[in-house]
């Protein structure tokens, strides 16, 4: 499983009024309170938010946030709110990281990536340290916010080769890894978004490994959940296609041992036939 997720919520509201709302200076006006800086009131930020959140899930004209520079504007809002934590332990800003991650979640299905990387929108390496600080801001204080920082790194990093080379070019790979044992959720999360860095191909591969990587891949073979199991199959599938090396290591450390568990299990038994073979022949 890769690729951008999307996340609708149900609404009452007709089109005819959902584009009212866009068509009317309602969210120029909501953005530019979204606007970091000493006149923030969180109160009214956290509110507008999630209101700019349900505008957005009503997937009306999402392009016309975008132009507008809704992306530039919760980007800068997200490097507020990590500037934020790292100042002080008590800020009420995990209040508005939801909505806002959601928000840029969401509005990054709609943007072509050419747009999110360009001028004036998502600036690659800030956004990710920012996200970064977050995550560990959430582990600590507030970890069931943790899979809508993941669930929006995972958008960043889909179809972006860009992104991906942020989260190498800073090590961030091994902070992600000790994510790992949070929860399921999380794990699939993680999974997803290593997998969306290794399907760009050798020169990514190369550097996910060696490292942590492939012992942390063995560990979540032994859990219980089928899915973390899956798409730990999926990541490795792309590792030894990429990096020939990796197999071969695999197989050092008993990874056909482990796979062996998941030989019976209908679910699964196709992708662990079809990585034993892999492994077997690079």
């Amino acid at each position: 499983m890769t690729g951008i997720l999307v996340s609708v919520v149900p609404t009452h509201s007709s089109p005819s009024a959902d584009s009212s709302v866009l068509g009317s200076t309602l969210p120029e006006h909501i953005l530019r309170l979204l606007q970091p800086g000493p006149k923030l009131n969180l109160g009214v930020a956290v509110e507008f938010a999630w209101c700019l959140h349900y505008i957005i899930c009503s997937q009306v004209d999402n392009t016309l946030l975008i132009s507008h520079g809704g992306l530039s504007t919760l980007g800068l809002l997200l490097l507020d709110m990590a500037g934020a934590v790292q100042r002080t332990e008590d800020t009420g800003l995990e209040l508005l990281a939801c909505p806002v991650l959601r928000c840029l979640s969401n509005l990054l299905t709609e943007a072509a990536m050419e747009v999110v990387g360009g001028q004036n929108q998502l600036e690659d390496e800030r956004v990710v340290a920012a996200l970064f600080i977050l995550l560990q801001f959430f582990l600590q204080k507030q970890p069931s916010l943790l899979p809508e920082g993941l669930w929006l790194l995972n958008n960043l990093t889909a179809n972006s080769p860009s992104f991906c080379t942020s989260l190498l070019s800073m090590d961030l790979i091994e902070p992600l890894l000790q994510l790992l044992p949070v929860s399921n959720v999380v794990s699939i999360l993680v999974l997803t978004v290593l997998c969306n860095v290794a399907e760009k191909g050798p020169a990514y591969c190369q550097r996910l490994w060696p490292g942590p990587l492939l012992s942390c891949l063995i560990g979540t073979l032994a859990f219980p959940d089928i899915e973390v199991v899956g798409q730990s199959l999926e990541l490795l599938q792309l590792l030894f296609l990429y990096q020939p090396e990796a197999a071969k290591d695999f197989l050092q450390q008993s990874g056909l041992q482990v796979l062996e568990r998941h030989q019976e299990e209908a679910q699964l038994q196709d992708r662990v036939h079809a990585l034993q073979q892999t492994a077997l022949h690079q």
